[in-house]
């Protein structure tokens, strides 16, 4: 078996590399992170957080294999060794401690990007009109005062106007 390979990313470009070194440049910049991306860098850290392929099989729920390969496929897509593994055991490279810790900062940013929007839908904010007559307050099996102070106290934001108008109008 050779120790150098070569990788084809285009047609015109060819970069050797030893499978002992990390690839130092890549054809094209990463022009966009998409959602296989950040599922490879989560599987990413999984790996390092486990010390290893064997560690992160039960965390993760796929064999080594599936995880050697998703591995591979972040490594190519990157354009970066990111660890050393086999019977020498699992290491990362240089590379892959700085892809860790900006995978760390990405998935941190998307979970709070998550947790932010999910708040939007269950904030509630805006204003409130209410217009009723002045002797629907004073009848006790309508509860409107207990109500609205319920709302204020669960909805802080929501302004709440308050129109009353005599029964005959």
């Amino acid at each position: 078996m050779r120790r150098d390979c070569y990788r084809y990313y285009s047609t015109d470009t060819v970069f050797k590399y030893s499978p002992n070194r990390t690839m130092s440049r890549r054809p094209d910049p990463l022009a966009q992170v998409s959602d296989f991306d950040i599922r490879l860098l989560k599987i990413y850290r999984s790996v390092v957080e486990c010390g290893g392929f064997s560690a992160a099989e039960n965390v993760l729920g796929i064999g080594r294999s599936a995880i050697s390969q998703q591995m591979n496929d972040l490594e190519q897509r990157l354009g970066l060794r990111l660890c050393q593994r086999g019977r020498a055991g699992f290491s990362l490279t240089e590379e892959g401690r700085e892809v860790y810790h900006s995978a760390l900062q990405l998935l941190s940013a998307l979970e709070s990007f998550r947790t932010e929007v999910n708040g939007l839908h269950q904030h509630l904010r805006g204003e409130l009109n209410i217009g009723w007559t002045d002797n629907l307050v004073t009848l006790p099996h309508m509860r409107i005062t207990h109500a609205l102070a319920e709302l204020k106290d669960r909805a802080p934001d929501v302004r709440i106007q308050i129109s009353m108008t005599a029964p005959s109008q």
